[in-house]
């Protein structure tokens, strides 16, 4: 499978814990939702993703946002919050109605495609880097490189939950009736250690 030669282990989507209630229920949506209880975006690059990209005419905000690196600045600017990280089946990516780029989708230079093997044209390297402060600013919206999936997403696509600690985990396997090996403990997809210090992004 083409997507086997990238080293892909999942699409991720970041979210705040709180609304877990309804992505299990209902799916994931796009950014236009009734069940969203709490909201991580960046209203100033939300005002950007109003725009349209040019393959389909839509909306970016019409599109459920996934990252191939979700250590990103977006993450970085919510370490504090109470995320955790969706990790869905790569194969989304040979769905219909679905798009990827080849930086963060808001940027005036980014490049959409919607074939899989234009996947070539992304720069991997950068894409999967585990810092930004020291390189060229460019690096930083290389790494937020989105895949985007029309409307929704069914539930029945999600692998597995990075969550940042021991005790995340266990509330989401009590409340959810959850199995151990469906959530991951991954501190540093946070920037945290496992002592719960912040990492820097420098």
């Amino acid at each position: 499978m083409v997507l086997d030669q990238y080293g892909l282990t999942s699409l991720d989507h970041m979210t705040h814990i709180n609304n877990l209630d309804t992505i299990l229920k209902y799916g994931l949506q796009a950014h236009n939702n009734p069940y969203k209880k709490r909201d991580i975006s960046n209203q100033e690059v939300n005002n950007r993703r109003e725009s349209r990209e040019y393959i389909y005419g839509r909306k970016i905000h019409e599109y459920v946002p996934f990252y191939f690196n979700p250590r990103n600045a977006m993450m970085y600017r919510n370490k504090d919050e109470d995320i955790v990280i969706l990790a869905f089946d790569k194969k989304l990516l040979a769905q219909d109605n679905i798009l990827f780029t080849d930086r963060n989708a808001s940027t005036n230079s980014v490049n959409f495609y919607n074939k899989l093997n234009d996947l070539e044209k992304i720069n991997w390297s950068l894409v999967k880097s585990k810092r930004w402060n020291d390189k060229a600013p460019i690096v930083k919206q290389i790494m937020m490189a989105e895949v985007l999936v029309y409307k929704q997403v069914p539930i029945s696509f999600l692998k597995g939950i990075y969550v940042k600690n021991e005790a995340t985990k266990a509330m989401l396997m009590k409340k959810y009736n959850l199995a151990s090996w469906k959530i991951a403990i991954e501190p540093d997809l946070f920037f945290q250690s496992s002592s719960n210090a912040l990492y820097s992004a420098a």
